[in-house]
């Protein structure tokens, strides 16, 4: 088992709803934003499974926080790319 560690991750105002509407984590909390986005700060001890969840919402969730987090993502989705070129 993993160390817990904080992530942050904004979600844009046009998926924020789904966000708000539901419980995804015992340590969570929400940051609103002006602007109808959001922030779910969140500690978790595994990073790939929130990697996938957070892909699902495409350019739509950004990962704020937790640089590992960010380069999982980086790295998936240049492996991504190549195979659409």
């Amino acid at each position: 088992m993993y160390e817990p560690q904080p992530v942050q991750i904004r979600f844009l105002k046009k998926v924020a709803p789904f966000i708000r509407e539901q419980r995804w984590h015992p340590t969570q909390s929400i940051e609103e934003h002006p602007d109808g986005a959001l922030t779910l700060h969140m500690r978790i001890p595994g990073l790939a499974e929130v990697m996938r969840w957070v892909m699902g919402y495409g350019g739509d969730a950004i990962v704020e926080g937790c640089p590992e987090l960010v380069e999982m993502i980086r790295l998936e989705s240049a492996k991504m790319a190549k195979n659409y070129q």
